[in-house]
């Protein structure tokens, strides 16, 4: 099978209806909520994740699990391994097209795949993959994201979510959903950037569990505008060895 744009990270990131009616009298329309600030809705995300200090308690994370590319039905395995302050590791195993790896050491980003072949990134996609693979990315939005703006409510999934723009040092703005009630992440909305091409990216994060005292979601769904990658996640474990030689970019 020959996929021409599979940009591997947008698989690592590794997320209406109205009523009508009619009376006699027209009624008044409620008054809109007030929105709470920017600072309030991160900093209510932070305490739903399990707080600052659980959260720092890791440095290491492993995850394995199953991916699908959707609607082509290719199927595979990954493994993804995250260390502070911001390195990472994932393998991928696609039926039909081949191994796939990507790292990060924390200063070079490098990609191996049948598709692409080996290559390092820099620029603008050089500063992306610093910023998602924070490993404290999630205490540290309003340090990453210096501007934001809370911009409304809207449904993710059937539930209500506050709407937040948020905009890094020399990247485009991101648009980020919390659950209103939970708190959580739920969506994102992002560009992702690659060589052949950059992509709009709709993200969504789902069954969250507690790992550690850490709320994490086993299941991430990334829309492109060509597939839908659904990540299964079958495990998660924290700690372990390290092996700093698995973030660097292999002699080839």
């Amino acid at each position: 099978m020959k996929i021409k744009k599979l940009p591997l990270f947008a698989v690592i990131l590794c997320f209406s209806a109205a009523a009508f009616g009619q009376s006699a009298k027209p009624e008044a329309k409620p008054e809109p909520k007030a929105l709470p600030a920017a600072s309030e809705i991160i900093a209510n995300y932070v305490k739903a994740i399990g707080g600052r200090d659980a959260v720092q308690k890791i440095s290491r994370r492993v995850a394995t699990g199953t991916v699908e590319l959707q609607p082509m039905g290719v199927k595979g395995t990954f493994e993804s391994i995250m260390a502070a302050p911001g390195k990472s590791y994932t393998k991928m195993k696609l039926a039909g097209i081949g191994e796939m790896l990507e790292g990060f050491d924390g200063t070079t980003s490098w990609s191996i795949n049948p598709i692409q072949g080996s290559r390092e990134k820099t620029g603008a996609e050089l500063l992306q993959v610093k910023l998602t693979n924070n490993f404290y990315r999630d205490i540290n939005l309003e340090k990453l994201y210096p501007k934001m703006e809370v911009k409304g409510i809207e449904k993710v999934g059937g539930n209500e979510a506050y709407v937040l723009t948020a905009t890094p040092e020399g990247l485009g703005a991101d648009t980020l959903y919390f659950d209103t009630k939970t708190g959580l992440l739920v969506r994102a909305d992002s560009v992702l950037l690659s060589p052949e091409g950059n992509q709009n990216a709709t993200i969504f994060y789902e069954d969250h569990r507690n790992v550690d005292g850490v709320k994490l979601a086993y299941r991430v769904r990334t829309i492109l505008s060509q597939m839908e990658i659904v990540m299964n996640i079958a495990e998660i474990k924290h700690g372990g060895e390290d092996r700093p030689e698995l973030f660097q970019k292999p002699k080839i």
